[in-house]
């Protein structure tokens, strides 16, 4: 919840706030058990689902955990998981992640959420849903501008057309393989390579993808080119090489890693 994987939730106290689904929710682990109140009915599965609580994470350490920097990485931060969220507000997240950081980018879909999405109240707790993909369809420019999303205003009127219009069918990404899932994405307005992979690898369960930000970029080149430059699509090629089927997860304890 804190390693840039979603940016809606906020810790308070002993437990985090934020949205699962549609419902607003508190959640905390006491180190055994997994407790989550919600302000409308949710599934248990998908609870579980958005938690990734089903994925066999030590079969996926067996797998990555041959490299001796994840062995660092995995002891450090051992039962991370990577969240399967909203695909839209996934989507749309990582469209405004670019050039900016996470305190921003939360403020932009914080003000997004209660201009455009509805208010859900769990006990003394407030918070907004982010709105769907018609809403920001109809919003006007200038709205979406003054939100304080710059440039990345027409990004996400443009991309929320397509999907509000069903031109572009975000859902049927599921079905596809990553390679084709990704072409599609970057042909979205504001989608490359890194918040394709962000999106592949945070809401579609596409865990072969390797997205390369600042931190894993620097990362990734000292640990495995002697500290040489190298372009990011050549490490996310080196590290799906390197890592397999799940250099996703890999990307993610590395990250955390590196951030920490």
């Amino acid at each position: 919840m804190e390693c840039g994987q979603a940016f809606r939730w906020e810790k308070r106290g002993g437990y985090y706030a934020g949205i699962i689904g549609n419902a607003a929710a508190k959640v905390s682990f006491n180190g055994k058990k997994l407790s989550v109140e919600t302000s409308s009915p949710v599934d248990k599965k998908r609870i579980a689902d958005y938690f990734g609580l089903g994925e066999d994470l030590p079969a996926i350490y067996k797998k990555v955990g041959k490299d001796p920097n994840l062995r660092i990485a995995i002891k450090r931060f051992r039962g991370l998981r990577i969240l399967n969220q909203d695909h839209w507000e996934c989507l749309a997240s990582f469209i405004l992640s670019s050039y900016t950081n996470i305190p921003r980018i939360k403020k932009m879909i914080a003000v997004l959420s209660e201009r455009y999405g509805k208010k859900l109240v769990l006990g003394e707790m407030e918070v907004y849903s982010f709105p769907s993909a018609k809403k920001l369809a109809e919003a006007g420019l200038e709205s979406l501008e003054e939100a304080g999303l710059g440039f990345r205003a027409a990004y996400i009127k443009d991309t929320a057309q397509k999907i509000a219009s069903k031109k572009f069918d975000l859902d049927a990404l599921e079905d596809l393989n990553y390679g084709e899932a990704k072409k599609r994405l970057v042909s979205l307005r504001g989608v490359g390579e890194k918040v394709a992979d962000c999106v592949l690898l945070f809401a579609f369960k596409k865990y072969e993808a390797f997205p390369v930000d600042v931190w894993i970029k620097r990362g990734m080149e000292n640990l495995y080119f002697n500290g040489r430059s190298m372009p990011p699509k050549k490490i996310s090629e080196f590290a799906r090489a390197r890592f397999g089927p799940y250099a996703g997860y890999a990307q993610d304890y590395l990250r955390h890693e590196r951030r920490d």
